[in-house]
């Protein structure tokens, strides 16, 4: 029998391969019929959202993986910036923040798991650094700068040293 995160699994590879991601997509993917995908998720919307879920799951066990297990949101903020500048960065993570109907929704869910690693960032020096890595994230997934990981390095450098400042003071 076919697992959720196989199922989950298959709907990243539907979406890395540049196909929206319907329930029929994804039971192709998996080898399994529709209603075995159904069994698990009842909706698109369903599915969509488990991904999400999924996706923040596997960020979040590499950011903890990087920071540490008793890490601040400081250092999660650090390896936030390092995971998307000098990582792997899949641009499936994007695909599913382009659905009309889902957009708000599915947005809404990231900015939610994402602000409870971080806290609420007052500092512009922080608040900087989750943009130069939010920033990043959207750049690499998309290919758009052609920046090498020396150049990605030195920007890593630079939020560090932002982060460093707004420490001190």
């Amino acid at each position: 029998m076919t697992t959720k995160p196989e199922i989950l699994d298959g709907a990243l590879e539907v979406l890395r391969a540049g196909d929206t991601l319907t329930l029929d997509a994804v039971a192709k993917r998996v080898g399994i019929t529709k209603p075995g995908v159904v069994h698990h998720f009842r909706t698109k919307e369903a599915l969509a959202v488990a991904v999400v879920e999924h996706l923040l799951d596997a960020w979040e066990a590499e950011l903890v993986r990087r920071a540490g297990p008793d890490a601040t949101a400081t250092d999660l903020l650090r390896a936030y910036v390092e995971h998307t500048l000098l990582g792997s960065m899949d641009p499936a993570d994007l695909a599913l923040m382009a659905e009309p109907k889902l957009q708000e929704k599915l947005s809404a869910r990231w900015a939610r798991r994402m602000n409870a690693w971080f806290g609420t960032i007052t500092d512009p020096r922080l608040l900087a650094v989750r943009l130069i890595a939010d920033g990043a994230w959207v750049d690499r997934c998309l290919g758009v700068l052609d920046a090498d990981e020396t150049r990605r390095g030195a920007v890593v450098r630079v939020a560090v040293q932002l982060m460093e400042e707004a420490r001190t003071q």
